[in-house]
C-alpha cells in the first residue's frame, strides 16, 4: 500500500513536467517577410550646422549709427537793382573838340546844318532822344550828338530787392541837372528802417514816403542817420530831387 502510493505521486510531477515542457517548446508566430504596404523611409537627422543663424546686429554695441544727412542750408545772394524808368532829362557839353556844333538836323555828314556852338560845361535841356542825338532847346535849340555831353537819367526809377539772407544795401548815382530818382522797397508793417548818408555833401539822406504817400522824415536836413518803424506794408519809396546843376550822393539802406 505504501509503495503504490509513492508511485501515483511519481507519475503526477513526471505529468506536470511533461504539461510545461510542452507549453515552453511551442513555436512563435513570425512577422511576414513582406509587407504590402510601403514602410516610410525615416527623415535624415538634421544636423545643427545645416541651418546657420544668423546673429542680429541690433543690439551690437559695436555697430554705428547711420549719419543723418545734412541739412541744406540757405545760400546768402546779392540784392538786385532793376531800372524802371530812366529818362534823361538835362546834359552838359563835354566835346574833347571844343565847341560842340549844333545843327539843324541829326546828320553830321554836311556843315550846312550847323546853327551853333555851345561851349563845355554848358548845360542844356534834353527834350527827345533819336540814333545817338539829343534834340535840345533853349536859345540855341537843335540836335547835338550825345556822344559829347555828360549825362545821367534825370528821370529814374529804380526797385530795390534784398538778396537772401542780406539786409542792407548802398546805393551810389548822381544828377546832371535837375530832376527826381526814386528807389522802391516792398516792405512789411513794423520793420525798422536805418538810413545812414554818405553823399558828398554830408548830411544828405532821401524822402521816405510811405505807401499811401505819407512822408516819413520831416526834416530831410538833419543828422547823416535815420531810424523808423514801418507803418504799413507795401512799397516805400525812397526819393532825391535835384533842381538845376545835380549832385552826386551815397547812402546805405538797412532793413530788418
Amino acid at each position: 500500500m505504501l509503495l503504490h502510493g509513492s508511485w501515483s505521486r511519481l507519475i503526477g510531477v513526471i505529468t506536470v513536467l511533461a504539461l510545461v515542457a510542452g507549453c515552453s517548446s511551442k513555436p512563435q508566430s513570425q512577422p511576414n517577410a513582406q509587407s504590402n504596404t510601403a514602410t516610410p523611409s525615416p527623415s535624415p537627422p538634421v544636423s545643427e550646422s545645416s541651418a546657420p543663424i544668423t546673429k542680429s546686429n541690433t543690439n551690437d554695441e559695436t555697430s554705428q549709427p547711420t549719419p543723418e544727412p545734412d541739412t541744406p542750408r540757405d545760400t546768402p545772394t546779392q540784392g538786385t537793382r532793376t531800372v524802371e524808368k530812366c529818362i534823361v532829362l538835362m546834359a552838359r557839353v563835354n566835346d574833347p573838340d571844343s565847341p560842340l556844333n549844333v545843327r539843324s538836323s541829326p546828320k553830321a555828314t554836311t556843315t550846312e546844318n550847323i546853327v551853333g556852338q555851345l561851349k563845355n560845361g554848358t548845360y542844356v535841356d534834353v527834350k527827345e532822344e533819336q540814333n545817338g542825338w539829343f534834340r535840345i532847346s533853349g536859345e540855341t535849340p537843335g540836335w547835338i550828338a550825345k556822344n559829347r555831353t555828360d549825362k545821367t537819367c534825370g528821370e529814374k526809377t529804380e526797385r530795390v530787392q534784398f538778396g537772401r539772407g542780406q539786409d542792407s544795401i548802398e546805393i551810389r548815382d548822381r544828377f546832371v541837372g535837375g530832376g527826381t530818382h526814386s528807389y522802391r522797397f516792398n516792405l512789411a508793417k513794423g520793420q525798422k528802417m536805418t538810413l545812414t548818408s554818405g553823399s558828398n555833401r554830408g548830411e544828405l539822406l532821401p524822402a521816405v514816403i510811405s505807401p499811401s504817400g505819407k512822408s516819413l522824415i520831416a526834416d530831410l536836413e538833419q543828422p547823416s542817420s535815420w531810424t523808423g518803424t514801418l507803418p504799413e506794408t507795401g512799397d516805400y519809396t525812397l526819393q532825391f530831387d535835384s533842381n538845376f546843376k545835380g549832385y552826386e550822393y551815397t547812402f546805405e539802406v538797412k532793413v530788418r
